[in-house]
């Protein structure tokens, strides 16, 4: 930000005029503030204040008692339902939700298809979110699932503890097999 009290001339410079300037200083550093404040409401990825607008343009239904990070990840795939389903589609709704990566595989016979977590052990912590984003912009007459990743017993033995040891962490069975953020 620039000093207007340094671009003043000094032989102008009294009291007076340095206490303007430097209420106008602060005035324009709220100025530009708001100006990125602004910038930040135009995309969604960085929205606060205008997400209930966004999804209203997307057609969807605003809850601010979810999580600000899921409430844009459904506006975004608002947008996505506007395009035409293709695998990427699907796949970049998935990913996005997940925080991991996926493959989207098509069967044409049976009118199906599967989205296979590749990076995520375990259920994502938003498949729910991941299945209304789906429904939304796949055609009606296709069907899918999910099919996910689970560490085995041999992947945990090879972290370097014991039953024991993991069971002094309070751990289970079913946390270790099934949840990426524990290790």
């Amino acid at each position: 930000m620039i000093d207007l009290i340094e671009l003043y001339p000094e032989h102008l410079k009294n009291p007076t005029i340095i206490e303007i300037l430097r209420v106008l200083n602060v005035q324009l550093a709220e100025e530009e503030e708001g100006i990125e404040n602004l910038i930040k409401e135009f995309n969604i990825s960085t929205a606060t204040n205008s997400l209930p607008l966004w999804a209203k343009f997307v057609g969807i239904e605003y809850n601010d008692e979810i999580d600000i990070e899921i409430m844009r990840s459904n506006i975004l795939a608002g947008l996505m339902s506007n395009q035409v389903t293709t695998v990427k589609v699907i796949k970049e709704i998935a990913e996005k939700y997940s925080n991991g990566t996926c493959e989207v595989i098509e069967n044409y016979a049976d009118y199906s298809f599967i989205v296979r977590f590749t990076s995520t052990v375990g259920i994502p912590l938003k498949l729910d979110e991941i299945k209304k984003s789906i429904d939304r912009v796949k055609p009606a007459h296709l069907n899918y699932k999910f099919e996910f990743i689970y560490r085995t017993w041999g992947d945990i033995k090879k972290l370097g503890l014991t039953w024991g040891q993991w069971f002094a962490l309070n751990r289970t069975f079913k946390e270790l097999r099934e949840r990426s953020d524990l290790l």
